[in-house]
């Protein structure tokens, strides 16, 4: 993506985290996300870059459209979880884990076209892979994306007992690898970004359940 793609995995990866509320307060604690959403939404630098080549956004479903003030131009896509299993601090920091969105988010414009599906995040690397397709021919699952986990703070409500926990995390940056650099410049033959720029941020909440060693004897 360059736009688009880091996606919700990135959250939902990290999402079971804070129900350690519920659990040791001196280990870690391991989740299972039962459901939620993640959102992606471009940065204004990633907005201006892309319009400069008249690149689009579009959602791939189940993933559906974020559009901005004129109702129509697509600044961000929300993305329902495929699964997502991980465990967390006591101090609410992703420790490790991993998950995977449904949906994805196409690039497009009057020269080519960039489907990122299938977008996979794993704790506490950081690394964001996604199934690639330009124009036509499919190239494989690539780390296109990356995420600075230990900047990263969870916060968590506690359900009543019997009950799972909401778990929300927000403003995550997201950021090219030098794979999803160089992707977009072949299928789109200019660089516009660099290793450098933040391209998304990312917001997720959803209900997580704690494993059974996670909860107190």
């Amino acid at each position: 993506m360059f736009v688009g793609g880091a996606m919700a995995a990135p959250v939902l990866a990290q999402l079971h985290g804070e129900a350690s509320a519920n659990a040791s307060p001196t280990a870690d604690a391991t989740f299972t996300l039962l459901d939620g959403l993640g959102e992606m939404r471009l940065t204004d630098v990633a907005r201006e870059r892309l319009a400069t080549q008249q690149i689009e956004v579009q959602a791939l479903a189940p993933a559906t459209a974020i559009t901005g003030a004129d109702g129509t131009t697509v600044v961000g896509v929300k993305l329902p979880p495929e699964y997502s299993t991980g465990s967390i601090s006591p101090v609410g920091q992703p420790a490790k884990g991993s998950g995977r969105a449904l949906g994805g988010v196409v690039l497009r414009n009057s020269k080519a076209r960039m489907e990122i599906a299938g977008i996979r995040a794993s704790v506490p690397d950081g690394r964001v892979f996604a199934f690639l397709k330009i124009n036509d021919q499919w190239v494989g699952e690539l780390p296109l994306y990356a995420s600075d986990v230990s900047a990263v703070r969870l916060s968590v409500q506690p359900g009543a007992p019997g009950q799972p926990t909401v778990i929300k995390g927000s403003d995550i940056p997201i950021t090219p690898t030098q794979e999803g650099v160089d992707a977009f410049t072949k299928a789109f033959g200019v660089a516009l970004f660099a290793v450098t720029d933040t391209v998304f941020t990312a917001t997720g909440g959803g209900r997580a359940w704690p494993l059974p060693s996670s909860l107190p004897a």
